[in-house]
């Protein structure tokens, strides 16, 4: 299956980037108890004359004690009492005054920025209450600056304006102010948008509020591998909504948002099964999914007005529903079910992109002629067909034009580059391009969607390169990386290419920093490849004081594959028999793991352990029969 964060929207899952500022009421009070012995009875006979309704009488009081040399918990104790007298004026003025005298007074600062708050001087507000930042009254300092921007109408933002490192703490912040898990979320948003997983998990929040935040952390829980947690998260969330739907206080309005929530935990759990091996029970839910799908109304399947947070609505979510289950079939080599979902798929669904590049993969793949051996064409020749013969006949096929037509259609109404460079794909399969023809494709290609002096949007640019690798043509292909990189990212031209790349790093996309690494290996710049390998592998963090490496759940098995080999060629065995091993373990392509036991083959041999090497190529083998590199070694090994 494929990733979670992918599959619904990717940075658009995440729920309150700026929200609605909802924690004003979640200022502190200022009723600390006075310890100044000396002003508890005065204190206490303002009380009384309050009480008692003496407003005059308490006011010349406070008065006459407000002109005294008192500390700032004293003078907050007056504070809090010209505020229930209604004198506000008075009040901001003592806190005023205070200020100039103990101007990083935490508790001071805090009194001052709300009342700059509920008189709406927002800028002043930001500026008073920025030493609040990562205190105890930090809240105060976050609705600050989010209402800064919110409230500004001549700016303009966009969503990256609010995923900041600095963000993090106005989040977490808010969050401490209002008890929302919601600015858990944003905060763990963040960091995930960085690759910072483990920071990301350090809001982890002790309990779910909603089914909408149980279903959260599920999607961060599965996008990191950890399919157990994921699972458990998403039986609470189907818990937690079969309680909301329970509750009748507005379930009207809420309802399509409800179903389409409930449709997305069940499919997400499905694939948790699917990983966890637990096959049963993932075509239970698949099945029990598609059961419930058909039950809901018309109405609410296809009506415009349905929306919910994050911009999915209810045929987005069915037609990813409709395109994993679909992929799930073709897992299990059930071609005709994955047919059919593909076909549903692409007719409800015309713009679909994933579901269209994966009709096109179909269609590809269904048209590859089987090559019979000799006895199966003498009994095709005689007129007859076996069983294996009729099933191979008579499975669904669909022509490649057809699926190249729909790609056309959609490209016709919506811009998509991913779709475009899928359908190129397509057309560069079946079309059997010379390699004057299809180097002359990329170039037009290029021409005709450059968005500037060596820019072009990232899905070209890729297709570019890899297509000027195929043609063996690497040293272009570099150039063409390299200026597009250095285009994309502003590097600064009088510099050195890679030393401008480890400052932009993390602003780079993960599959640029792979190409990369790729053209540093190619040059023999082992250190420097290995240096960008492991940033596109590994993610890196402090943990107990101690520094952990981990597989990052984006990492690609090509670059696994390719840092394991630079690690084996710099005589670092150990570490490339650990990877290797972790990438057969996470590959779902039986060649790859073929290919991973292989060099951990090799590498035992290396070290004289020939009975693990043995081992290593036998299942090596037993993957992929084909590995002829790997049959022959095993052989020499066994003697």
């Amino acid at each position: 299956m494929k990733s979670s964060l992918k599959h619904y929207g990717s940075c658009k899952i995440f729920l309150m980037i700026v929200a609605a500022v909802m924690f004003c009421g979640c200022f502190f009070s200022c009723s600390k108890n006075i310890t100044v012995s000396s002003l508890t009875g005065t204190l206490d006979e303002v009380d009384r004359y309050i009480i008692q309704g003496q407003s005059e009488a308490a006011l010349k009081l406070l008065v006459k004690t407000d002109k005294k040399s008192l500390p700032p918990v004293a003078r907050l104790g007056i504070y809090r009492r010209y505020v229930k007298l209604g004198e506000t004026a008075r009040a901001e003025k003592l806190i005023k005054s205070c200020l100039k005298k103990n101007p990083n007074d935490k508790q001071l600062l805090a009194v001052y920025s709300s009342i700059l708050l509920k008189k709406k001087n927002i800028k002043e507000a930001l500026s008073v209450s920025k030493k609040l930042s990562g205190t105890e009254y930090g809240s105060l300092y976050a609705e600050a600056l989010l209402r800064s921007r919110l409230e500004n109408a001549d700016a303009v933002y966009s969503f990256d304006d609010f995923c900041s490192d600095d963000y993090v703490q106005v989040y977490f912040d808010a969050y401490s102010g209002s008890k929302d898990n919601r600015w858990l979320r944003n905060c763990a948003v963040v960091n995930l948008i960085k690759g910072k997983t483990e920071q990301a998990f350090a809001v982890y929040p002790k309990t779910f509020q909603d089914s909408t935040d149980a279903y959260f952390w599920s999607l961060v829980t599965y996008d990191n591998k950890k399919f157990v947690d994921a699972a458990e998260n998403l039986k609470t969330a189907m818990t937690l909504l079969d309680r909301e739907l329970a509750d009748e206080y507005d379930l009207k309005r809420n309802i399509h948002i409800k179903r389409n929530l409930n449709l997305k935990i069940r499919a997400l759990l499905a694939d948790s099964y699917i990983n966890l091996s637990e096959e049963k029970l993932a075509e239970k839910e698949r099945n029990s999914l598609l059961e419930y799908i058909t039950t809901l109304e018309d109405e609410a399947l296809n009506s415009g007005d349905i929306n919910i947070a994050g911009g999915i609505s209810s045929d987005d979510v069915l037609s990813i529903i409709y395109l994993n289950s679909a992929v799930w079939a073709l897992s299990r080599d059930d071609l005709k079910g994955a047919y059919n979902l593909l076909s549903f798929c692409v007719q409800h669904w015309p713009d679909f992109v994933p579901g269209l590049i994966a009709y096109g993969n179909y269609a590809y793949n269904s048209n590859q002629l089987k090559l019979d051996d000799p006895m199966t064409q003498e009994l095709r020749k005689l007129g007859i067909r076996s069983m294996d013969m009729e099933a191979y006949d008579e499975l669904p096929k669909i022509p490649v034009e057809d699926a190249i037509a729909r790609m056309e259609d959609s490209l016709g109404r919506f811009k998509n580059f991913e779709l475009y460079v899928a359908k190129l794909d397509l057309e560069d399969k079946i079309q059997n391009y010379s390699d004057k023809a299809y180097y002359g494709k990329i170039y037009n290609t290029i021409e005709r969607n450059t968005l500037g002096t060596n820019l072009y949007p990232p899905e070209i640019a890729r297709y570019a390169v890899h297509g000027l690798l195929m043609l063996d043509r690497k040293e272009e292909a570099e150039s063409l990386f390299n200026l597009y990189i250095s285009s994309r990212y502003q590097f600064d031209d009088q510099k050195n290419f890679y030393d401008e790349l480890f400052i932009h790093i993390h602003e780079i996309q993960k599959w640029e920093v792979e190409y990369a690494a790729w053209f540093a290996a190619e040059a023999g710049k082992a250190k420097l490849a290995c240096q960008l390998y492991e940033f596109v592998v590994f993610n890196e963090y402090i943990k107990d004081s101690k520094k952990v490496r981990e597989i990052s759940p984006r990492a690609s098995i090509s670059a696994m594959m390719n840092l394991s080999m630079i690690y084996s060629s710099t005589k670092q065995k150990s570490e490339a028999l650990a990877l290797y091993g972790k990438t057969a373990s996470l590959s779902q392509n039986l060649r790859e793991k073929s290919e991973a036991l292989y060099r951990v083959g090799i590498l035992y041999n290396e070290m004289d352990k020939v009975e693990d090497a043995i081992k290593s190529l036998k299942y090596s083998v037993y993957l992929n029969p084909d590995h002829s590199r790997a049959r022959l070694l095993l052989a020499k090994l066994k003697g």
